[in-house]
């Protein structure tokens, strides 16, 4: 198993899969599965996202255990720089060649996922009725798993393989997202001639920003501008500025006061600069708590215990699939697969730890007969 998990992997991160483009690794994954000999299926939601490829299922039989359904879940979809990626395994760490990522983030879930399917088809693994759901277009804010087929999921209970962090580690809580977007419109003029006859959009939204609060607000709260775009040249007064920014939240309220901060500095720059402001705030998914009584959080440490592993349960400041699955009345949780530095030319993975998370999800799966006495 340990072999073949990385050898998996070092496939599947030379795979080009850019969210929206992934085309070669659902192909990947629907041939494995046949050639393990398990049914798959794949969903329409390529086509409504505008991308290569929609979410792919897979279903595994029952082998000798007598478990209600468990779903194993990891997103097919990587960030960019992600094209051309070339691993290196280097003193039992695997980074990329280059300047790219590694994709670790989310091809490590994806390996582990498919390891299962290697261990039931050779009779290495018994378990109950399983269920592996790849995702497309995870990294575009979970968009591919609005649109899984819900009524094709037998189970209830999913463990969402995307966490960062060290493998024992067990994600129960995700905040609730909200998306900022503001709009500044100011005059045009020429910035030489007659520059008091403009108003300068850019100096509006600058004026805006400085008086928020941004980055880490609280232990449960965080606030972001990531994007700043408008301007036509140097010799213009700009008339045009759009700001992109978020607010996460753990807690609701605390969201919720944030947004309105930030909201009351850009009327304030309104004010003072004389712009015009426009203001569209969208939320992004919403945030889950699962309580660390739950079967899914007590199977997780009953299987880390079996291997004399170090169960931890912690909030998370980022969202996953998880979110979605929740907000679906699916009970969800994200393990840590050991990735560090995702989303970076830096990202990198220890050979080991993508080696723990295989026996850890086997040892899950082996043992999900334990749902039923703890539901």
């Amino acid at each position: 198993m340990e072999d073949r998990v990385l050898e998996t992997f070092l496939q599947l991160v030379k795979i080009d899969s850019e969210s929206f483009h992934e085309g070669a690794a659902v192909d990947f994954v629907c041939k494995t599965a046949k050639r393990c000999g398990f049914d798959y299926h794949v969903d329409d939601a390529g086509k409504a996202i505008g991308g290569e490829a929609g979410n792919v299922y897979v279903k595994m039989p029952a082998t000798g255990v007598d478990a209600p359904p468990v779903i194993f879940s990891s997103h097919l979809d990587t960030v960019s720089p992600g094209k051309g990626v070339e691993p290196v395994v280097s003193r039992e760490r695997i980074v990329s060649r280059g300047e790219t990522i590694l994709g670790a983030d989310c091809k490590a879930g994806v390996a582990v996922a498919i390891e299962l399917m290697y261990l039931s088809r050779e009779g290495k693994l018994s378990h109950g009725p399983l269920e592996l759901v790849f995702t497309v277009a995870e990294e575009k804010q979970l968009l591919g798993a609005r649109y899984l087929e819900w009524d094709r999921l037998q189970s209830r209970h999913a463990y969402v393989l995307d966490g960062a962090g060290p493998v024992g580690d067990v994600i129960n809580a995700s905040p609730t997202q909200e998306n900022l977007r503001f709009v500044f419109k100011g005059k045009a003029a020429h910035a030489g001639v007659e520059p008091e006859k403009g108003t300068n959009a850019i100096y509006g939204a600058s004026w805006a920003i400085s008086l928020m609060r941004l980055g880490r607000i609280d232990s449960e709260t965080t606030a972001n501008i990531g994007v700043i775009s408008g301007g036509r040249a140097i010799n213009i007064v700009p008339d045009h500025v759009e700001v992109e920014g978020e607010v996460r939240s753990l807690d609701p309220g605390k969201l919720e006061k944030q947004k309105k901060a930030m909201i009351k500095a850009v009327m304030e720059a309104e004010v003072s600069v004389g712009v015009g402001v426009e203001v569209e705030s969208k939320r992004a998914y919403d945030g889950f708590l699962i309580d660390r009584r739950d079967p899914l959080v007590l199977l997780a440490e009953e299987a880390g215990k079996a291997m004399g592993m170090k169960i931890e349960t912690k909030p998370s400041g980022g969202g996953s699939d998880a979110n979605i699955l929740n907000a679906s009345s699916m009970s969800s949780v994200v393990l840590s697969m050991g990735v560090r530095e995702s989303h970076t030319t830096h990202e990198y993975l220890e050979v080991q730890e993508l080696r723990k998370l295989a026996r850890f999800c086997s040892e899950i799966a082996a043992s999900a007969g334990r749902l039923r006495s703890l539901d």
